[in-house]
């Protein structure tokens, strides 16, 4: 959907200044601090919504909240913008499970071996 805004200049100038530094276009920025500020003012107060969108990232950061999910709960189409508030939050991705590693390269073996076991 297009929408039309009514900017001063020295803002426009700003955000393409910006948006050349980081190798973006103004529309990536806006798109992005709307989806950024949806995600917060989702829920009642800043502060509780501030702390549902640290809830849903302390989840998926656990590993107990697929991204899709935690994405979809907090209003987030872009990934690079659910990446950037979990980058502030300071939280690290989640990391995959030892037992679920030790079965994927389990299934791994198997897999190369019978391509190996081929003629």
């Amino acid at each position: 959907m297009n929408i039309t805004f009514a900017l001063d200049d020295a803002l426009v100038a700003a955000a393409k200044s910006l948006a050349a530094r980081q190798n973006t276009s103004v529309n990536a920025l806006v798109r992005s601090a709307l989806e950024h500020q949806v995600a917060l003012g989702g829920g009642g107060s800043p502060a509780g919504a501030a702390s549902g969108v640290l809830q849903e990232l302390l989840d998926y950061s656990a590993g107990s909240r697929p991204r899709a999910v935690a994405m979809q709960a907090l209003g987030i189409s872009d990934y690079g913008v659910f990446l950037r508030l979990l980058n502030a939050a300071g939280l690290p991705h989640p990391i995959v499970p030892m037992t679920t590693r030790r079965q994927m390269a389990d299934a791994l073996v198997k897999v190369l071996a019978a391509q190996a076991a081929k003629p």
